[in-house]
């Protein structure tokens, strides 16, 4: 029999209360914590944070290392969207999935339908006329039984064509005598049938409505990557952190029938970053000065090898630099200000 006195079993008491605590810590996920984000920071450590939405230019010089031939970061997306590797949202809020077809049908080009549609040629609409042309340029005879009676003296005026009466026949044996019939006999006049006019083959190469497969717009053609970023101070590191939210490909205005720019898809960054990471050879940043040292596309944000112009900042009107001063040009000049204060305010966060 083992004794035990008070002291120790408080301390068995203490120890088993803690064990289960600590047991009980590692299992709860941390709810604060950014879904969004590849390495979310806890709330407990922000000192600071605004979201800021750049537009990158991928046609720009400074980004075009994203946009390679054929190694297009849009084209990365669309179609690891398509195979079901990552999901699509329809916003940068990514609440509402969006599936393949959906994104099919964002990207089709408009006004590209040629001819009549099915249903316009199961309703009879483009049928040849039975007087149409054969195909070959050859139309068919009129019917000479069908020719008008009447004709053009070349002065405006119609006159009927008198019947031709038969000529005058020669025997032979003198002047010629006109031809006559005994009475009571009757006269047989030769019935003149109508040629026959063969109906012409038609061609069913020009007659059948030939409609164009729907065609997507080019990887290249989507230029417009819009990032969402929490511009964040970790106090317990002591620096700053751009932490990227989501990432959204936007059609380009000039490749719209409206003239606006449409976004097409967002994804989670953690999504796009786990992704890019599973095949390093794959998904490159295109090093144009030494391609030995091509990288992948998740280090390339790390480092922030791209340029983006911030177009909005979190406010609590949810508007744009654009919306708020009503320029283009206001709004850049705006926008570079407002880089420049985030340079001084984070300055100024330090503790010497």
């Amino acid at each position: 029999m083992i004794r035990m006195n008070g002291k120790t079993i408080a301390w068995s008491l203490l120890a088993l209360s803690v064990s289960s605590t600590a047991a009980f810590a590692q299992e709860k996920v941390d709810s604060t914590e950014n879904r969004f984000s590849a390495r979310p920071i806890s709330d407990g450590d922000i000192m600071m944070k605004r979201t800021l939405w750049r537009r990158v230019d991928l046609k720009e010089k400074q980004n075009v290392s994203m946009f390679s031939k054929n190694n297009e970061i849009t084209r990365y997306l669309l179609e690891a969207a398509k195979a079901g590797l990552i999901d699509a949202y329809t916003n940068d809020s990514c609440t509402v999935k969006v599936t393949s077809a959906d994104i099919h049908t964002k990207l089709l080009i408009p006004n590209q339908v040629a001819g009549l549609s099915a249903d316009e040629i199961a309703a009879g609409f483009g049928t040849p006329a039975a007087a149409a042309d054969d195909g070959w340029g050859n139309k068919p005879k009129a019917d000479p039984a069908k020719q008008a009676t009447t004709a053009d003296d070349g002065w405006g005026a119609k006159k009927e064509l008198k019947k031709e009466e038969p000529a005058d026949v020669d025997d032979g044996w003198g002047p010629p005598k006109k031809k006559t019939t005994k009475k009571g006999a009757k006269t047989e006049v030769a019935k003149v049938e109508p040629p026959v006019v063969e109906a012409a083959p038609v061609d069913t190469f020009q007659t059948q409505q030939v409609i164009a497969s729907e065609e997507e717009y080019f990887p290249e053609q989507l230029s417009i990557l819009e990032i969402k970023e929490d511009w964040t101070f970790d106090k317990k590191r002591s620096r700053l952190y751009n932490d990227i939210q989501t990432l959204s490909i936007i059609l380009p205005s000039e490749q719209t029938a409206s003239g606006l720019e449409l976004p097409v898809a967002s994804f989670r960054y953690k999504d796009v970053e786990r992704l890019f990471r599973s095949d390093p050879k794959k998904y490159i940043w295109y090093n144009t000065e030494n391609t030995a040292q091509n990288k992948n596309l998740a280090d390339a944000f790390d480092l922030r090898l791209f340029w983006g112009r911030i177009t909005k900042f979190s406010n609590a009107n949810d508007r744009a630099f654009l919306d708020i001063y009503g320029g283009e040009k206001e709004a850049l000049l705006k926008s570079l200000n407002y880089e420049q204060e985030l340079m001084e305010l984070e300055h100024g966060l330090w503790e010497y």
